[in-house]
């Protein structure tokens, strides 16, 4: 049986915080998921991909007992209360061992497929209120415990601290990487003067350069050098003037640069996705002859 559920906002946690709304309703379709990736900061969906996380019951985010214990009855919840609607934060629907997640704004009120709250709660294609959106902002598939997801911060409210996966450098973070011996700051550009987007490169690059040996490490100023020779200040050292400054020498690190076979075109790659062994491997069966 199909049940919509709601979380109703409240400071006692020790209540549950889930209300029942409707039962018997396909309330979400679900999209195609044959083309995912799994998620990584690195990588940018192309139209109609999707992220994942595996084994998402395991992560310390995943913090709703019925994800984690793989077992939901709507029996345990109580009928949500109309005095309850300014306080809801987000809802669910239960599908088939399938939950649908869906973040619910403040203030989205346009005539659309919905949920009506009146003396009794009911389904209305086309009416002002509560927006169902065409596909949920989150898709859980109980069977293969695995989280799929488009936007990352259309769900941190949902799962509070999921966002970890892809944070901001702190204020220490981003100077303890401005003071790196590679780096030289001039013209007065401090760690104060680092905007968000790059403080989450530095995020991933400060990860990044921890793996690395020395020997790893030359090699990538070396490369560097030969992309950015601006910013070149020694072999291995960078001028750091500015955000784009920093924002180049972020990508070299992260080995972003590449030239193109034909043509020589240098190019920086604003999206990567690994391909791991089994697929270069389908690739070369692919391309071998007969």
């Amino acid at each position: 049986m199909n049940h919509l559920m709601v979380k109703v906002k409240g400071k006692n946690k020790s209540v549950n915080q889930f209300r029942k709304v409707l039962s018997d309703k396909t309330i979400y379709i679900t999209p195609c998921l044959d083309d995912i990736v799994e998620y990584d900061p690195a990588t940018m969906l192309d139209e109609g991909q999707w992220y994942v996380i595996s084994k998402f019951s395991t992560k310390e985010y995943c913090r709703f007992a019925f994800l984690r214990d793989k077992t939901f009855d709507s029996v345990d919840y109580e009928q949500l209360s109309i005095s309850d609607f300014g306080n809801l934060d987000f809802l669910f629907s239960y599908q088939e061992g399938v939950y649908y997640f869906q973040n619910i704004p403040k203030s989205q009120l346009v005539r659309k497929k919905v949920i009506s709250f009146g003396e009794h709660f009911k389904f209305d294609e086309n009416n002002t209120s509560i927006i169902i959106k065409e596909f949920a902002d989150a898709i859980y598939v109980r069977e293969d415990d695995k989280l799929f997801f488009q936007k990352l911060p259309s769900i941190t409210s949902i799962f509070k601290g999921i966002d970890q996966i892809y944070c901001e450098a702190t204020d220490g973070e981003t100077s303890e990487f401005l003071s790196q011996e590679f780096i030289s700051l001039t013209e007065d550009f401090t760690a104060n003067r680092v905007k968000t987007a790059n403080r989450r490169r530095i995020a991933l690059a400060l990860n990044t350069l921890k793996a690395l040996s020395d020997n790893d490490k030359k090699k990538v100023f070396s490369y560097i050098n030969d992309y950015c020779p601006d910013l070149s200040a020694t072999e291995e050292s960078f001028n750091v003037a500015n955000e784009n400054d920093l924002k180049m020498l972020l990508f070299g690190i992260e080995q972003r640069f590449y030239t193109t076979p034909v043509g020589d075109e240098k190019r920086i790659a604003n999206s990567i996705v690994k391909i791991e062994a089994p697929m270069m491997e389908r690739i070369k069966i692919m391309v071998s002859p007969n």
